[in-house]
């Protein structure tokens, strides 16, 4: 006979399960809010070191925050100039590359028919409906009013949350009290955030730019967009430069044949094996190495819950969310049982 001690013990754990489901059932009702607000959270870190460069050269907070959203804009307005000439490119070479791929798909048949294998379908695979992919992408070039406002959204938020960093530490010793060391706590898991993510994103821009690079040295189409494509889709990790890689690779078949398709396979895996070992390395501490299992298992879960933003935002979500429980006694035990060592204090620049 179970004690009302036993039962207890079974009930809480039992309990915790179900707030947690609850939870991640409410975040996905809730998805369209929680995405503007965690790219909002990100933007807002990723400008934080540069809030304090801008005060110590002795700007006041209303210039160095008008300073970093004019960075941003200047970046997104880049990037959708960059979207559109890209598309555009694309666009007006569509009869070249049908042409390309007439004589491409007759070659391989010609390969595959040596070894008495059927081409038809590879021909079916390999062969696109060239006028659904340009009506794709146009109705994703009309959709962009909607991602405008977004982005409208996601830069006021941002812009007010930095106004509010330096006023934090006082409201939170005002709630604490003096001396609970709770501001030092959250300088700690905030340092930790931001780390990770400068880091994450140092590391992008070099495997991105290497993959750009070598895609212009080949003559690739569009070399400069799939190059930063790399850069925004390697936070997606393991699957975010197999996804770029895929058309870059296919436009290498149609422009240079077979061998210069298999050039950029190998190009790809050589930049992504030193970018990873070596310069991730360089950059990052032990504690920023997050195990393949957990990485994989937050990608299912936050594209799930979030949907296709799940997949940027998965890890530097679940690094937020990993510094939190670090950062308290009562939840580190958590991240240990998840692989991760306590990362110590970061010394505050």
């Amino acid at each position: 006979m179970r004690t009302p001690e036993n039962l207890k013990n079974l009930l809480y754990p039992l309990l915790s399960i179900a707030l947690l489901f609850v939870i991640l059932i409410g975040m996905k009702s809730a998805a369209y809010f929680i995405n503007i607000m965690l790219i909002s959270v990100i933007l807002t870190l990723l400008g934080i070191p540069i809030m304090k460069r801008l005060n110590k050269a002795g700007l006041s907070d209303i210039l160095s925050v008008t300073i970093i959203i004019i960075i941003y804009i200047v970046c997104i307005l880049g990037f959708v100039f960059l979207i559109y000439e890209s598309l555009y490119v694309f666009i007006s070479r569509l009869p070249e590359y049908e042409y390309l791929l007439t004589e491409r798909l007759s070659e391989l048949l010609d390969i595959l028919a040596r070894f008495n294998i059927s081409g038809d379908m590879v021909a079916s695979v390999l062969k696109p409906d060239w006028n659904a992919i340009s009506k794709m992408l146009l109705e994703v070039v009309a959709g962009g009013s909607m991602l405008a406002m977004d982005l409208f959204f996601i830069l006021v938020i941002t812009c007010f949350a930095l106004l509010e960093v330096h006023k934090m530490p006082g409201r939170i010793e005002k709630v604490y009290g003096e001396g609970s060391g709770k501001v030092e706590n959250v300088k700690v898991i905030i340092s930790n955030i931001i780390k990770w993510l400068v880091v994450k994103t140092k590391t992008n821009v070099v495997l991105g730019a290497s993959f750009g690079g070598m895609l212009y040295i080949l003559g690739i189409d569009m070399a400069v967009f799939w190059g930063l494509m790399a850069i925004i889709l390697s936070y997606i990790p393991y699957v975010g430069l197999i996804i770029v890689s895929i058309p870059a690779i296919f436009l290498a078949w149609l422009q240079l044949g077979v061998w210069g398709a298999v050039v950029v396979i190998v190009g790809i895996c050589i930049i992504n094996a030193v970018v990873e070992n070596f310069v991730f390395s360089k950059f990052a501490a032990d504690s920023f190495q997050i195990p393949p299992l957990i990485v994989i298992v937050t990608i299912i879960l936050w594209s799930w819950i979030l949907g296709p933003v799940g997949l940027f935002l998965s890890v530097p979500f679940t690094v937020i969310i990993i510094a939190l429980l670090q950062g308290s006694p009562d939840t580190r035990w958590i991240t240990t049982l998840l692989g991760f060592d306590d990362p110590g204090q970061v010394e505050e620049e």
